[in-house]
């Protein structure tokens, strides 16, 4: 029985995998924010010794700076999501707490997947990107200087628990789509566990 459904979901179209930023992201975000207004905070208080007024604005505009930037930060983060289905790859993204883009490839469209940490604490921590390469992000634009132009059609997905693993999954979805595309529907979906640890 079918889990999962996002907007634009098309007819039988089964969703093999839902990506969620790992929650480290949703910290690092609220770190940020957080230094953010301590930086507010002490550069206000000390403007507050030649002027009284920004004493009381320092801790206002602190408070307010975290929870604004806290909701905004946990909005993104709750609304940033990618679908792996049977027939593509959807990614909404939160462009602004109001307004999400949606991006997709349809697997025909895909040429090849790339996956890398940011550094070796990622690694560890099994958390890295994930690049979905499309076709079209090189076109040739004149045959005689054969010149392309880079178009940015690639989907990044960013902060992906078991990065590595995901991104043999969808390799596997590749050749299964090119030799056999009737059994992308078949698959199994994707764990993110440990090998022998995804029954």
């Amino acid at each position: 029985m079918q889990k999962h459904y996002f907007p634009g979901q098309q007819t039988d179209e089964h969703v093999l995998y839902v990506v969620h930023p790992h929650v480290v992201s949703l910290y690092m975000s609220l770190a940020k924010v957080t230094a953010l207004a301590l930086f507010l905070l002490i550069t206000l208080l000390f403007l507050s010794k030649a002027f009284m007024f920004f004493g009381v604005v320092s801790f206002i505009g602190a408070a307010v700076l975290v929870g604004v930037g806290s909701w905004v930060s946990y909005e993104s983060f709750r609304r940033s999501i990618t679908y792996i289905t049977d027939r593509r790859i959807v990614r909404f993204e939160a462009a602004t707490p109001f307004a999400t883009n949606s991006r997709a490839l349809t697997w025909d469209e895909v040429v090849k997947v790339k996956t890398f940490p940011r550094n070796v604490l990622w690694k560890m921590m099994k958390v890295g990107t994930i690049i979905v390469h499309a076709k079209s992000t090189y076109v040739h634009t004149h045959e005689q200087t054969r010149e392309n132009v880079y178009t940015n059609d690639d989907l990044d997905l960013e902060y992906v628990y078991y990065y590595k693993d995901l991104g043999n999954y969808i390799d596997k979805i590749l050749y299964t789509y090119k030799h056999s595309p009737h059994e992308v529907s078949q698959m199994h979906p994707f764990v993110p566990k440990p090998a022998g640890q995804r029954d």
